[in-house]
C-alpha cells in the first residue's frame, strides 16, 4: 500500500519541478484537502490541487511566476481562455503565432511547441526551452486537465510520475533531423528552415540525392 504524501512533500515535489514556486503552504494544503476529499493525498490529487489554485483556464497570475497555466476539458475550447493561452504562447516566444491555429487549443500548443523544439534545434548551446505538459484527472468532477510548461530541462517533470508530453509534430522533428517525408512540412517547419543553415544544409543534400519531395522544394530557393 502506498504511503499518502503530506502536504508539505507534495508542495517539495512540485517546486522542484519548478512549479507552485510562489504559493503558499497553508493555500496548497487546503486546496489539496479541497481536491482529494478524503482520499489519500498522492501525486495526482497533489497535481490537482495546483491546477486549482492555477486556475484552470489558462494563464494566471499564480501561475505566470512558474512559466506555465493550467487548461481543464471544459474551458480549453472557451473563446477567452483560447486568446489568453495564444497571448501568452506570444510572450513565451516573443514571437508571433498565427491567427489559423488559435481557435484550437491542440493546434495552439502544436505549433508553439513546434518553434520551441526549432528553436532548440537551432541554438548551438542547445539550452533554448521546449514545451511540456502533464495530464491530470480532477476527482471532485470527474475531468480532466493539463498543465503546460515551458522548461530546458523536461526531467523534474518526468520526475512527478505522472503523464508528461514534450510538445513537438513528428514530422516537424523528422524534417529538422534531415528526414523529409510526403505530405510532412508542417508550418512551423516552413517558417524556420530559410533562416536555419543546418536545415538548408539538409534541404539541399537532400534534393541532390533526388529523395526532396516537392512541397519542401520551394524552401530551397527561400
Amino acid at each position: 500500500m502506498t504511503t499518502p504524501l503530506r502536504p508539505e512533500d507534495a508542495l517539495a515535489t512540485l517546486r522542484r519541478a519548478g512549479l507552485a514556486t510562489r504559493i503558499d503552504a497553508a493555500a496548497f494544503a487546503a486546496a489539496c484537502d479541497a481536491e482529494r476529499d478524503g482520499a489519500p493525498l498522492d501525486a495526482e490529487v497533489a497535481l490537482s490541487a495546483l491546477a486549482s489554485i492555477y486556475g484552470a483556464r489558462g494563464p494566471s497570475e499564480a501561475s505566470d511566476a512558474d512559466g506555465a497555466f493550467a487548461v481543464d476539458e471544459h474551458a480549453a475550447s472557451d473563446p477567452k481562455v483560447l486568446a489568453a493561452v495564444w497571448l501568452a504562447f506570444e510572450r513565451w516566444l516573443e514571437h508571433p503565432i498565427p491567427v489559423a491555429v488559435a481557435t484550437d487549443l491542440d493546434e495552439l500548443v502544436s505549433y508553439a511547441g513546434d518553434m520551441c523544439f526549432l528553436r532548440r534545434h537551432a541554438d548551438a548551446t542547445g539550452e533554448a526551452p521546449c514545451l511540456f505538459s502533464i495530464d491530470g484527472w480532477r476527482p471532485r468532477d470527474d475531468a480532466s486537465f493539463s498543465i503546460y510548461a515551458l522548461r530546458r530541462d523536461g526531467e523534474p517533470l518526468y520526475a512527478l510520475g505522472l503523464p508528461v508530453q514534450f510538445h513537438v509534430h513528428p514530422d516537424t522533428e523528422a524534417a529538422a533531423a534531415g528526414i523529409f517525408r510526403l505530405d510532412g512540412l508542417t508550418d512551423s517547419y516552413r517558417e524556420h528552415a530559410p533562416t536555419c543553415a543546418v536545415c538548408r544544409d539538409n534541404l539541399g543534400r537532400a534534393a541532390d540525392e533526388g529523395v526532396l519531395p516537392d512541397e519542401f522544394r520551394p524552401l530551397l530557393g527561400a
